[in-house]
């Protein structure tokens, strides 16, 4: 309910064999929790998470290394990693770079039950500097039930620039906060 933290992590790859590859993946993420009032009952709430690959192109770095966006945990509004370049099956590529941002607003109830509004966006690039010419922006609203070592939450989102292959809303269900 009040806070900071911050995350920063740096993986070195080498990739050895027929092909010979090495990149660094960088990633850095900024969190804050600021209540109002003296209770807590309504808490803002905001994150930003980047992240860059250096040294690498695509195709060669291999899929499960790329970043992706979208879903629960991400940009709400947008199936999971559909934010971003798409092969032409409309399948999700992923890519070199990242930004994210998400910011919530989160109001208890009761004891036990609070709704939250919330606000995300996001880019992922074909490059290791962030593309933000394709940011996806997803607006909606939740419902939270304190479990007592976290929240069971159900959020229902809308993409606020819907692309061909994008549904018009994403349902999520899952327990802890998104951030």
């Amino acid at each position: 309910t009040h806070g900071w933290r911050f995350d920063m992590r740096a993986e070195p790859t080498a990739v050895m064999g027929d092909r010979k590859l090495t990149y660094l993946k960088l990633q850095g993420e900024a969190t804050a929790y600021l209540p109002l009032g003296r209770d807590a009952r309504t808490v803002l709430a905001g994150r930003l998470h980047v992240g860059s690959i250096i040294g690498g192109r695509i195709p060669d770095v291999p899929t499960d290394r790329r970043f992706f966006a979208g879903g629960g945990g991400s940009v709400r509004g947008y199936a999971y990693q559909a934010v971003g370049p798409r092969l032409s099956d409309n399948t999700p590529q992923g890519g070199l770079s990242l930004v994210e941002t998400s910011f919530e607003v989160r109001q208890k109830l009761t004891g036990r039950w609070g709704v939250v509004g919330f606000f995300d966006a996001g880019s992922v690039g074909s490059s290791s500097t962030p593309d933000f010419r394709n940011v996806r922006t997803g607006v909606g609203v939740g419902v939270r039930y304190d479990l007592g070592f976290g929240p069971i939450r159900l959020d229902v989102a809308t993409p606020l620039a819907r692309r061909k292959g994008d549904s018009p809303f994403q349902l999520y269900i899952s327990i802890g906060q998104s951030f």
